[in-house]
């Protein structure tokens, strides 16, 4: 019999997706053709990106000589990989295990990674057993506070929000750079600070947040960032 995963606990305010207890994920070449498990979207997927690649990797090809760095080396093996046989029947077989279980589960893919929610172990089990993922790791949500809620020691404010993945233009980070410079009293997260400070991206990150008093402020920021806002958490003591 197979050994049960040692899942690790989130504290969260309710179950993944509202809904399953518990997530494997895993690593798996090309695991992004697995937005829809239908092999024929599968197959006509993967060769339309082994076709991409073959013109990239000749146009990458007729410029190599000007990328000299063993960073753009490494960018370019990672961005031409091959997709083998192997791996298209990797894909095949995971498919087919997701289209044939009973158990009521969520698959969430981007680029080579995976998450698949459950609230069956025995599932996650048998998908613990597939030699071909790799870097599984396993995770399950405990509810420990109420919804909507996020928990801090010794909190300084009543709510947390959180933004929502968006590419902005120039003047509209910069907009956002001044309006935070001037409220001295907003706790932004350091990785929404270090964006704002030091870097040239102009997408937001859903996982930025700043801390607050109250909600009254949020109608002014959207007035500079319209639909920024993802959501807003009250914060409680822990």
């Amino acid at each position: 019999m197979a050994k049960t995963p040692q899942f690790k606990s989130v504290l969260k305010d309710s179950y993944f997706y509202n809904k399953y207890r518990y997530c494997i994920s895993f690593e798996l070449d090309e695991a992004s053709v697995l937005k829809s498990l239908d092999h024929d979207y599968i197959d006509a997927i993967i060769e339309r990106r082994k076709v991409w690649r073959e013109v990239a990797q000749q146009r990458w090809s007729r410029t190599k000589q000007a990328l000299t760095s063993s960073l753009s080396h490494t960018i370019l093996t990672r961005r031409h990989k091959e997709i083998t046989a192997e791996t298209e029947e990797n894909l095949h077989d995971l498919a087919e295990i997701l289209i044939k279980t009973s158990t009521d589960y969520k698959l969430v893919t981007s680029v080579n990674q995976g998450w698949i929610y459950t609230n069956t172990v025995t599932f996650i089990k048998k998908l613990d057993s597939l030699n071909y993922l790799h870097d599984k790791d396993y995770s399950e949500a405990i509810v420990s506070r109420p919804k909507n809620t996020v928990k801090l020691k010794n909190p300084i404010h009543t709510h947390r929000s959180y933004f929502r993945s968006t590419k902005l233009n120039n003047q509209q980070k910069q907009n956002l750079i001044n309006f935070f410079a001037n409220q001295p009293d907003i706790r932004v997260a350091p990785a929404f600070n270090k964006w704002l400070i030091e870097s040239p991206y102009m997408r937001t990150q859903d996982y930025f947040f700043i801390d607050h008093m109250g909600e009254s402020w949020l109608v002014m920021l959207s007035l500079i960032s319209p639909g920024l806002v993802r959501k807003t958490l009250e914060i409680i003591p822990a």
